[in-house]
């Protein structure tokens, strides 16, 4: 995980969506934004080492802007 700096926005949760009707959803925890951005883009998610797929996040409740970042945002990492 990345971790908390002063003055950068509060941190993303962020899922796994199955790629299959077997897998499960998984909760991979709290990312920050890089670059202090306010938020990601898939290829966040690529340098942040996470494996091709489609990610749920969700945006923290004290977001800046509200009407302009969506609290939750699908993603997918493409090889």
């Amino acid at each position: 995980m990345t971790e908390e700096a002063p003055g950068r926005p509060e941190p993303y949760k962020i899922w796994r969506n199955p790629a299959t009707s077997e897998d499960r959803i998984a909760y991979l925890g709290e990312f920050y934004p890089p670059a202090g951005r306010v938020l990601f883009v898939a290829s966040d998610l690529s340098e942040l080492g996470f494996r091709p797929g489609e990610y749920t996040l969700r945006a923290p409740d004290r977001r800046k802007g509200p009407l302009l970042i969506p609290k939750w945002q699908k993603l997918r990492v493409v090889e």
